[in-house]
């Protein structure tokens, strides 16, 4: 019955995205999960998970495949993170990832590096238990979905097998079918939530020593004067979906917002190789906040981004 209730509910988003012209499923990659590794040992320090011994591990590789498998069969499109971190070792930059602080100012994790490169929406992170009951064995299974701009969990299920001499590639496909339905329906309205109404994010501004500004520095736009901050302030809210941004602090020389709706989706503008005006194109908070460049050249402002994940931007002032 419930496959036949989640069945009748993809036609409905199926129909729903016929008619918007436009079929749009979440894009997921699959990661073991930080405590899973901590747990297994599989740590590249105190901090940052070894996902390539992670997927080594014989019953993590099995729940990999066979939940992969399942959601790319119901749709969703799917990203390998054991071929993106072979991708990345070719051009060396999964090593910079984990081991560059950029001078302590930008910090980007393996993870974070990895699902930008890919433009993944939703993480789903795994963490499985093989328990034995004398020459039975039953799988215990924990997944849950991550927003891969906010890092913010969405929402998680658990399920186990039953006890059983079946291997375990066997008993993991059991426990996926048994709560893939209830869990796939929530992903699927997580990303209708995020269509229209926008994901969140984080945008940090800083000065650089060559800014002729600061936050504080008054500035008149349109017959308008006030504060640079203000200004980024209310560049922000005329673009966030629903006018959504929150400062968290200022200083002259630093400005942090959070809780930034970006829309998924926007519109390319003129110029560029290949680009076609008015065409969509899928947003990361990077390029989200990019327009402030040509806004804030006047005031002989240039900028520079630099980008953490999905859902994060550093934004550098300077001189030009």
């Amino acid at each position: 019955m419930k496959k036949l209730i989640f069945s009748a509910f993809l036609f409905l988003v199926g129909v729903i995205c016929i008619h918007a012209d436009v079929a749009r499923m979440p894009k997921i990659m699959i990661f073991p999960s930080d405590d899973w590794c901590k747990s297994k040992g599989y740590m590249l320090d105190a901090k940052t998970p070894d996902y390539e011994r992670a997927l080594n591990d014989v019953d993590m590789d099995s729940a990999v495949a066979v939940l992969g498998d399942k959601m790319a069969g119901d749709g969703f499109v799917m990203f390998s993170l054991k071929q993106e971190l072979k991708q990345l070792h070719t051009i060396g930059a999964y090593d910079m990832a984990v081991t560059s602080k950029n001078d302590g100012l930008f910090e980007e994790s393996a993870r974070d590096q990895v699902t930008r490169n890919v433009g993944v929406d939703f993480i789903v992170e795994l963490s499985l238990t093989n328990k034995p009951y004398g020459v039975r064995r039953a799988v215990e299974f924990k997944a849950q979905t991550i927003d891969a701009a906010s890092n913010k969990i969405l929402h998680g299920d658990v399920g186990s097998s039953d006890a059983s001499s079946a291997p375990i590639p066997t008993l993991i496909r059991q426990v996926v079918n048994g709560f893939s339905t209830n869990f796939f329906e929530k992903i699927i309205l997580a990303f209708r939530n995020i269509e229209n109404n926008g994901r969140e994010g984080s945008i940090i501004f800083k000065i650089a020593d060559d800014c002729p500004l600061n936050f504080e520095s008054e500035i008149t736009v349109d017959g308008e004067s006030g504060e640079l901050a203000d200004y980024i302030e209310y560049w922000l809210g005329e673009r966030a979906v629903g006018g959504a941004c929150s400062r968290k602090n200022k200083s002259r020389e630093s400005l942090q917002y959070d809780q930034v709706r970006f829309p998924l989706f926007g519109k390319v503008a003129a110029g560029g190789f290949g680009s076609k005006k008015g065409k969509e194109k899928a947003l990361t908070m990077e390029s989200f906040v990019a327009p402030i460049a040509q806004d804030l050249k006047p005031f002989n402002v240039s900028v520079t981004t630099v980008p953490i994940g999905q859902g994060t931007v550093y934004v550098m002032l300077g001189g030009l």
